[in-house]
C-alpha cells in the first residue's frame, strides 16, 4: 500500500500540471497582450512543420479575397508565411455568362474581368499570373502579356 502511495505522489509530482505553478496556469495566460500571447505559447510549445505548410497553403488560397482574416502578430514574430505579391495559375475555364469574363484557374480561384472593354485572349490551358496592384486591385497577365484589371469572385 505504502508503495503504491510513493508511486502516486511521483507521478503528481512529475506531471506537467505541477510544473505550470501554484497559480495552476501557463506562465503565457498571464500575458494581456493576445498575439504576444499566441508568440509566448508557440514558442513553449513549437507547432509542427505541417502547421506551418497548412498556413502557407492558406494565404495562397486567399490571396484577392476581400474578407482574408488577419492574425495579429506578436511583436518580433515574422508570419508563417507572408503574402505573396502575385500567384501563377493555369487558366481552366472562360466563361462569359454574367456580361463579363470570368476565369477560373486551376487552384479553383475564379477571377472577374472588371472593365467590360478588357481586351486580351484567353483559353483554358493559358499560363497567367495574377499580382497585386494599386489600392488593392488586381491584375492578371495574359501570355500575349496583355494585362487585364480583375477581382476575385471566389
Amino acid at each position: 500500500m505504502l508503495q503504491r502511495y510513493r508511486v502516486l505522489v511521483l507521478c503528481v509530482l512529475a506531471s506537467p500540471a505541477w510544473a505550470i505553478g501554484a497559480e495552476g496556469t501557463h506562465p503565457c495566460a498571464v500575458v494581456v497582450d493576445p498575439a504576444a500571447r499566441l508568440g509566448c505559447y508557440d514558442k513553449a510549445f513549437p507547432p509542427p512543420p505541417e502547421v506551418h505548410e497548412a498556413a502557407a497553403r492558406k494565404v495562397v488560397d486567399e490571396f484577392g479575397l476581400e474578407q482574408k482574416s488577419a492574425r495579429p502578430l506578436a511583436s518580433g514574430q515574422a508570419p508563417d508565411a507572408p503574402d505573396p505579391d502575385s500567384i501563377g495559375g493555369r487558366v481552366v475555364e472562360v466563361d462569359y455568362g454574367s456580361g463579363r469574363r470570368r476565369v477560373v484557374l486551376d487552384n479553383g480561384q475564379a477571377w472577374t474581368l472588371t472593365e467590360s472593354n478588357s481586351a486580351g485572349p484567353l483559353r483554358p490551358g493559358d499560363e497567367v499570373v495574377v499580382r497585386k496592384g494599386l489600392m488593392g486591385s488586381y491584375m492578371l497577365r495574359t501570355p500575349s502579356g496583355v494585362t487585364l484589371r480583375v477581382r476575385r469572385t471566389r
